[in-house]
């Protein structure tokens, strides 16, 4: 695996942390008291919602992309990544609590995608 192909696989997993992210934010703020259908609806027609779809689209292109590049076998462990960075970045952004046992399963998670690429 080039470096070029290294980076196009690290956008795919940055686009899919951005877009858990914003879809997880734009439900926070979208008013839950006023029940789960306005949230849902206020959530349709919100950025989060557009920067979410964004995101996927982005993902899915170089998705592909990096599929006709480099076996699945190699490619699909390394959005394991995703599982370590969405709670890493909720944490800090949207100050959600990570339990110690996230963290030591994130770093495991990071350790095996790493063994996985070398």
């Amino acid at each position: 695996m080039n470096i070029i192909t290294w980076l196009i696989l690290m956008l795919v997993v940055l686009f899919g942390t951005a877009a858990n992210l914003s879809l997880k934010y734009g439900l926070y703020i979208s008013s839950p008291t006023k029940g789960v259908n306005a949230s849902i609806r206020n959530l349709l027609f919100s950025r989060y919602f557009l920067i979410w779809f964004i995101c996927y689209i982005f993902m899915t292109i170089l998705w592909l992309y990096v599929l006709r590049i480099i076996p699945l076998s190699q490619a699909f462990p390394v959005l394991g990544l995703m599982y370590a960075l969405i709670p890493i970045a909720s944490h800090h952004l949207l100050k959600e609590q990570v339990l110690f046992s996230q963290w030591l399963g994130i770093s495991i998670i990071i350790t095996g995608v790493v063994m996985v690429v070398h």
